[in-house]
């Protein structure tokens, strides 16, 4: 079969009713803001291609969700406040959605992000960094940033679990974070440290909050006790801590987070 130009998405193999639903998919959406954002859509999705079946319809099938929720989104916005899409911070998020769109929570971060660009409300708190920021977060990325949305200016509390030595304390696991219910505290200490790295979070283990009984639960954590008995003629205690939002990482979860 040769090659459509005028196709959307290459699907060769597929029958031709099939073919038909998913090239539709991306075809440009109508939306009330007017045609800039249809051909930043065009722009951005035209031209995907992907060799297997599976994940032609898979993707299609996220991709159709995609559109159905930023239409939603957008039509949500007070007729008064819709303004024109910024071509840097809206295309920049189309092109980097593309990777993230099976992820259902990115997925909706990204809506957010699109939608509140054309949004006067949010204006103020819109950056571009923001697109690249979610194309570089993991799925449980986006669920631990969730947990700070609402949270304090003066953090949530964290601590490191350390060992005592002839020498002073080693580091036995770093950013110890509970406010998540996860039991891997691995995994949430790695979240953390990226969300540090993509300029959100900050921790501090110089000051910490002030209320002495909201860090008893690390030391009753299943963790703090294997350490205890993997080091049984060792003390292991916690360094307190807290971790906060930086400036970028509140209007991050302000402008990304649906409420």
């Amino acid at each position: 079969m040769s090659e459509n130009t005028n196709n959307l998405i290459n699907i060769p193999d597929l029958s031709p009713s099939i073919n038909n639903a998913v090239h539709n998919l991306t075809d440009k959406p109508t939306l009330s803001v007017g045609t800039t954002f249809a051909d930043l859509w065009y722009l951005v999705f035209g031209g995907i291609s992907y060799l297997s079946e599976k994940k032609k319809l898979k993707y299609a099938h996220s991709l159709d969700l995609f559109r159905k929720q930023l239409e939603s989104s957008i039509e949500q916005i007070p007729p008064e406040k819709v303004v024109d899409p910024s071509v840097q911070a809206t295309a920049q998020a189309l092109e980097n959605s593309k990777y993230c769109i099976d992820e259902e929570n990115l997925r909706e971060m990204f809506v957010a992000l699109i939608s509140n660009s054309m949004n006067a409300g949010f204006q103020k708190d819109i950056h571009p960094a923001f697109a690249e920021i979610l194309k570089q977060m993991s799925p449980f990325d986006a669920e631990i940033i969730k947990v700070f949305k609402d949270s304090k200016i003066n953090g949530l509390p964290i601590c490191q679990y350390e060992l005592k030595t002839d020498k002073g304390f080693s580091t036995l696991l770093d950013h110890v974070f509970l406010e998540y219910p996860s039991t891997d505290l691995a995994a949430c200490s790695l979240s953390i440290s990226s969300l540090i790295r993509l300029g959100l979070l900050e921790t501090t283990y110089t000051s910490w909050l002030l209320r002495e009984d909201i860090y008893t639960p690390f030391e009753q954590h299943p963790w703090f006790k294997m350490l205890q008995g993997e080091f049984p003629d060792k003390k292991i205690s916690i360094k307190k801590g807290r971790v906060l939002l930086t400036p970028l990482g509140r209007s991050f979860t302000k402008v990304c987070i649906p409420d």
